[in-house]
């Protein structure tokens, strides 16, 4: 289904196709699970992450743009799986930066309660921040592939990071080279104001809900 569309929105000339995701299964109608999983309402919801590959095999020009959230993922961790996956695809994955609403989500990774929307997004800035310090770890030009010499990467051109912040600290530099595209194209939903600067400062495509035309 999933790469059926994807090919329709390929011929179709769409820009990319973004998946959503959540981390939970709701239980907020009737204070029960049973209503949301009768009726397959949010779940099962499959990971949007190892579907790129499969995507991107499969069309020839659509973006990808899977979701993942600062709250709970590790940023080397995604840092390396984007770039990996942006140099799969020859330069087609971006990635949705999302905070995560829920406490049952936040109960998933061991929280009791989801960590506070401001705190949630001074966390989700310097979650960007080093995910894109991680990328320009390795310079453009850092793979050279030299035969002759027998040099495949230059090392005056990969570099430590050392990021020491309030949330987040990384040695770096990324163990795999920079993405096709430097940064992979980065898209945010969040219509707070904390959203909207979050989106100012870091995104490329910014998604509004808006109640009419």
């Amino acid at each position: 289904l999933q790469i059926d569309l994807a090919r329709s929105l390929d011929r179709a000339c769409f820009d990319f196709l973004l998946m959503e995701d959540s981390v939970f299964v709701p239980d907020n109608y009737g204070g029960s699970m049973d209503f949301y999983l009768e009726r397959a309402l949010r779940s099962p919801k499959n990971d949007p992450l190892p579907l790129v590959p499969l995507m991107t095999q499969a069309t020839e020009h659509l973006g990808i743009v899977p979701t993942i959230s600062t709250s709970f993922y590790p940023p080397y961790l995604l840092a390396r799986l984007m770039a990996t996956l942006d140099l799969m695809s020859d330069g087609r994955v971006g990635c949705n930066f999302v905070t995560s609403t829920a406490a049952r989500a936040a109960q998933n990774f061991g929280f009791d309660e989801h960590i506070e929307h401001d705190t949630r997004y001074r966390m989700a800035d310097e979650f960007v921040d080093l995910v894109k310090q991680l990328w320009d770890s390795w310079d453009a030009d850092a793979v050279v592939m030299d035969e002759e010499a027998g040099v495949f990467v230059d090392p005056r051109k990969v570099h430590v990071i050392d990021h020491e912040g309030e949330f987040f600290r990384s040695r770096g530099p990324l163990n795999t080279a920079r993405p096709p595209q430097g940064h992979p194209v980065m898209v945010q939903a969040g219509n707070s104001p904390q959203g909207q600067d979050f989106a100012s400062k870091h995104m490329d495509v910014a998604l509004a809900a808006m109640g009419s035309l």
